[in-house]
């Protein structure tokens, strides 16, 4: 490889994270990191979920069996036995996580009550919901 091919592939790779953090500076909720791994949780309000871009392959969204939007819910997120993620959906009923494509075994625990999704295949320039609920019963609606 000559020199100024050697010298434009090095700009590539700087500029490629640069972009992705230009578009997770543009949302109007705070970026997080576990690990590695990015992720956001948002969508209080129907405006706010209007306008939020699903900028991450995995969004999990959190409601009860009455359709009631849950937040606060704790989640772990494996794959072939080896935690990748574990975090809060402390800003609103959803999660948006910046995984590589492969298989995952989603956890969710709200209100002390756990949910499972397992085996949730993520597929490469693919976007992928996963709907986790509870009885509305069984977790603290804040009334």
């Amino acid at each position: 490889m000559n020199k100024r091919m050697g010298a434009l592939l090095a700009v590539l790779a700087v500029g490629v994270p640069a972009v992705v953090c230009a578009a997770d500076a543009e949302l109007p909720v705070p970026v997080q990191k576990y690990e590695s791994v990015r992720y956001y949780s948002a969508g209080i309000g129907i405006d706010e979920r209007r306008q939020l871009p699903q900028l991450y392959p995995l969004r999990v969204i959190f409601k009860t069996d009455k359709g009631n939007l849950l937040c606060d819910a704790e989640v772990t997120i494996s794959t072939k036995g080896t935690t990748v993620f574990r975090g809060r959906a402390q800003n609103g009923p959803w999660l948006v996580v910046d995984l590589a494509p492969g298989t995952y075994d989603i956890q969710a625990v709200q209100d002390g009550k756990a949910r499972a999704a397992k085996g949730v295949r993520l597929t490469a320039g693919k976007r992928r919901t996963v709907t986790m609920s509870w009885k509305t019963a069984d977790v603290d609606m804040g009334l």
